[in-house]
């Protein structure tokens, strides 16, 4: 009978496509975010914290207090904060991103660079370390340069008010180029740690990737930063307690811009 089955046939199943976890994070653009976005970001990121208040405050401020022993220790205490830092920022990242994922917070994921992406978090950290110290000497060496025209000015009898002239000439050029460095540097590095924590990118692909997302979104990420500084500066005021409030939004506030201008939700 043409019901019957075959006894030789295969059994045959459904198959069924597969997708993408939910929530899981996909590198997407850099997208172009407005101001209003970029400013939003600091209520999004309080909103995230419901629930996770505790876990996210006892995090920020292990990771505080290993910052102020690095301190006291001499010459391994320095040389080490660099890398120690990338990695603890690291597990503040992957804190947000199970968050953000699953609504859950566990306390061991600040740790979480200690043994994922490890490799490529140190070698970022060795990336900011080179850039800075380049940085550091290219600044010397420019106010190096103007001291020395001074003292040469000063040694060849030029007039004061002229020498005061020139002076204040060479500081109306150095502010602008250290400003103006120090925000390309901050690009440079400011979507680094998630992009090499959550995604399979080495830092130097990282560093490439998150200095054209900040140049693309300039002025919303400018603006951002000048309300960050107020609201942290603000919060400083009651002996620094303010930032037990602030620092957790802003750490979610930042987790927000990586994931909005670099990604898009599977």
């Amino acid at each position: 009978m043409s019901d019957d089955l075959n006894p030789y046939q295969q059994p045959e199943a459904d198959v069924v496509k597969e997708t993408p976890a939910a929530g899981a994070l996909t590198l997407s653009g850099p997208n172009k975010v407005s101001v209003g976005q970029a400013v939003g970001w600091i209520g999004d990121g309080m909103k995230m914290l419901s629930g996770h208040w505790g876990v996210v405050i006892g995090a920020l401020v292990v990771t505080f207090v290993i910052t102020m022993v690095l301190q006291f220790i001499p010459f391994i205490g320095p040389l080490a904060q660099p890398f120690l830092m990338v990695l603890l920022y690291a597990g503040l990242v992957k804190m947000f991103h199970r968050i953000d994922t699953s609504n859950q917070s566990e306390f061991a994921d600040l740790f979480a660079g200690f043994s994922e992406r490890t490799g490529p978090l140190i070698l970022l950290a060795l990336a900011q370390l080179g850039v800075y110290v380049v940085f550091g000497l290219l600044i010397a060496g420019l106010a190096l340069m103007f001291a020395g025209a001074g003292a040469f000015s000063a040694s060849q009898g030029m007039d004061p008010a002229m020498m005061n002239g020139g002076l204040s000439a060479a500081l109306l050029v150095l502010v602008p180029v250290f400003l103006v460095l120090t925000v390309l540097v901050a690009f440079l590095f400011y979507f680094t740690v998630p992009l090499v924590m959550l995604t399979d990118l080495g830092p130097g692909k990282a560093m490439a990737l998150s200095f054209k997302a900040c140049l693309r979104n300039l002025l919303p990420i400018i603006v951002y930063g000048i309300v960050v500084v107020v609201i942290v500066a603000v919060a400083a005021l009651p002996f620094l307690l303010g930032w037990l409030f602030v620092m957790p939004i802003m750490a979610g506030a930042y987790y927000l811009s990586f994931k909005q201008v670099l990604t898009e939700q599977a």
